[in-house]
């Protein structure tokens, strides 16, 4: 029988799912090919045809949840008006994700370090959209004209990270989204912007 392109990808996804279920009850370093190769009913050639060992399993899988959270995330940005309402568009994405989504930052950790450094080619992607939105504020005048794109964006960034934080200790993620949305419009200078040596106000 003739193996098709989508039984391949069935295999892969079946592969990917039984890794993160393995993980996500006894830890990465607990997780065998083997195992793997058992949970999701595939032959373990079947599986050493899609990947060399466990990391590369996790590897993939993580790649194709961010990848397919940041094209969703782009498109909604897209279609979003303005660079104020973009940043709170993030932040609620963020707290959303904090609480629902893949548990990507504890599985990342275990990882060696070429794996966290070949991973962490989404936190500059990320980075990068921060400093466009914000390049766009300040360009059309709805955030401080004296801000740096590129340096605040890591702040906006801590800011965002701190929200997932949040959303994970909290019960109201409206209010997490809400309290990080106001602390990233002031440090933009969308919200306010102190008077004096910092600068103006930044609303006209």
């Amino acid at each position: 029988m003739t193996t098709t392109n989508a039984d391949r990808g069935e295999s892969r996804d079946r592969i990917m799912h039984a890794t993160f279920e393995l993980v996500a009850e006894e830890g990465l370093g607990a997780v065998t090919m083997t195992a793997i190769a058992e949970r999701a009913d595939v032959a373990r050639q079947t599986l050493y045809n899609h990947f060399n060992d466990v990391e590369q399993i996790v590897i993939a899988g993580i790649e194709e949840y961010t990848q397919a959270g940041f094209a969703h995330l782009t498109d909604l940005l897209d279609a979003t008006k303005t660079a104020e309402d973009k940043l709170n568009l993030l932040t609620r994405h963020t707290v959303a994700g904090a609480r629902h989504g893949h548990p990507v930052s504890e599985i990342r950790n275990a990882l060696s370090t070429y794996a966290r450094a070949h991973l962490d080619q989404h936190v500059t992607s990320i980075r990068s959209l921060i400093a466009s939105i914000i390049a766009e504020g300040v360009a059309d005048g709805s955030f401080n004209d004296s801000i740096d794109p590129g340096a605040h964006a890591v702040l906006v960034e801590g800011l965002l990270l701190a929200a997932g934080d949040l959303a994970m200790e909290s019960d109201d993620l409206a209010d997490a989204a809400s309290v990080t949305s106001a602390a990233i419009l002031r440090v933009v200078g969308a919200d306010s912007f102190p008077s004096g040596e910092g600068g103006s106000a930044a609303r006209r």
